[in-house]
């Protein structure tokens, strides 16, 4: 199936999960799931790319801009790192264990505020 198919039916299927489930749910579902990793891929990858405008002007028919603005405020945030999850494992696994959620978390950090820059360009305050 080609890239545009795929984003197409994501796009078909959150507007389905909008009228079963409600905004939100959608919003995780094509945001959080779908975009957000289409925006990782397109990074490395030109067909992913190339695909990238069509795909956020479906988003846009989707999704009122407010709700796409106020949905990403809080999208892939995880809670503070807690060491009393780690109790009984070596300091030193808990120290590596803590250095990968800081990098995992920059790096939703810089995918999201992409796709803050696709999603809501243009848009007015």
């Amino acid at each position: 199936m080609r890239l545009c198919g795929v984003w197409k039916e994501q796009c078909d299927a959150a507007r389905q999960i909008e009228a079963e489930f409600g905004t939100e749910k959608a919003l995780d579902y094509l945001i959080e799931e779908k975009f957000l990793s289409f925006l990782e891929a397109a990074e490395n990858d030109a067909e992913f790319r190339e695909e990238v405008p069509a795909f956020v002007a479906e988003i846009k028919t989707i999704f009122e801009s407010w709700k796409l603005a106020e949905h990403l405020e809080t999208a892939r945030q995880s809670g503070p790192f807690d060491p009393d999850d780690y109790e009984d494992e070596d300091p030193e696994m808990v120290e590596l264990d803590r250095q990968c959620e800081i990098s995992l978390s920059a790096s939703d950090l810089l995918l999201v505020e992409r796709a803050r820059e696709w999603l809501l360009q243009n848009v007015e305050p």
